[in-house]
């Protein structure tokens, strides 16, 4: 990438649906403060955290075997295949130089040989800006995307925290092997904090956060049986007494022990990309979007869409914060396309 400057990638910034989104994790529930989004009545807050990029030490370039459909198709009609029999992928009418610019911070985290994931997250990325669009937003797709790149300090699509040092709940030297310790992990493009999936804490939002999950995971093409939620029960059931877990704890409490998450450890782990929910870029830019759709209508430019992203942290209502953001993609775009 040369002299392409990185984002900075900053922990632990306020979310709100229908006034905000993930912020760079999402909301971390388990550090908020007691503080309320006038708009939205959410908690603000959050614990901080740590503002460095995690260094990409998760495991090597691996499979790309995924339990997801395949992308969606963008509404332009545009072919949206990746390779295969339909030839290789091409990015809808007027979406080219958007295309590179997320690709060249797609392929630098991730490499190439993801080019699958790659193709399938621009298109549903596509498919989303344009719903947006329809609703009455007056987003761009260079800008959601500068949002989303911003967020994740690049677009790594395994990327994962879960250092015991920057645990909210439990920041003991062997985090990992106490559960409530799994729900303060962050995770995914554009990352989002566990603790928004919270089963018992600030039900209100963390009940709504759990269904968005579980439609977005499910719509991917990943489950739980029976045997599973059972094998997640006992471990459950130290967080909050007597509840039963559904597929999204399954997939927090079994981080490790399944899906092979390294323990105590920022980086991006490419060995488990699109095999864990939370490393298959379609469910984590359902998550993005649905935290800015039920205020599309008010979403009048990219400006706009910022500061509503960033629900109770009221430095994405800056001018300059959001213009910081939004040069990520004018720079490349100006370097490039024109």
């Amino acid at each position: 990438m040369g002299s392409m400057r990185r984002a900075p990638f900053v922990f632990g910034l306020a979310i709100a649906l229908a006034c905000g989104g993930g912020g760079s994790g999402g909301r971390d529930t388990s550090g908020a403060g007691t503080g309320t989004d006038s708009t939205t009545g959410m908690p603000q807050g959050s614990d901080g955290g740590d503002d460095t990029v995690g260094t990409d030490d998760g495991g090597g370039p691996g499979s790309t075997s995924s339990t997801t459909a395949t992308g969606d198709a963008s509404t332009s009609g545009a072919d949206t295949s990746s390779g295969g029999d339909d030839g290789p992928f091409v990015p809808p009418p007027g979406t080219e130089c958007a295309y590179g610019f997320f690709s060249s911070y797609f392929d630098e985290d991730n490499g190439p040989e993801h080019a699958d994931l790659r193709d399938e997250a621009f298109a549903h990325i596509v498919q989303r800006v344009e719903e947006l669009q329809a609703c009455g937003a007056g987003v761009t797709l260079g800008g959601m995307l500068s949002l989303m790149i911003f967020e994740g300090g690049g677009a790594p699509v395994a990327f994962f925290n879960d250092r015991c040092s920057e645990n909210s709940y439990d920041s003991s030297p062997m985090c990992w092997t106490v559960p409530i310790a799994r729900y303060s992990y962050q995770y995914g493009l554009a990352p989002m904090h566990t603790s928004n999936f919270h089963p018992c804490a600030d039900v209100g939002w963390t009940s709504m956060m759990r269904a968005r999950l579980l439609e977005a995971a499910t719509a991917a093409g990943f489950s739980a049986t029976p045997a599973e939620l059972e094998s997640v029960a006992a471990e459950l059931q130290t967080i909050c007494p007597g509840a039963e877990p559904t597929a999204v704890d399954y997939w927090i409490l079994a981080a490790h022990d399944v899906f092979g998450v390294p323990t105590d450890a920022s980086g991006n782990d490419l060995a488990h990309a699109g095999t864990f929910p939370f490393f298959e870029p379609r469910v984590m830019i359902d998550l993005f979007f649905d935290a800015l759709e039920p205020s599309c209508g008010v979403l009048v430019d990219d400006e706009t869409a910022i500061g509503v992203f960033g629900g109770g942290d009221a430095s994405y209502d800056d001018p300059a914060k959001q213009a910081l953001i939004l040069s990520l993609w004018e720079d490349w775009q100006a370097a490039h396309c024109m």
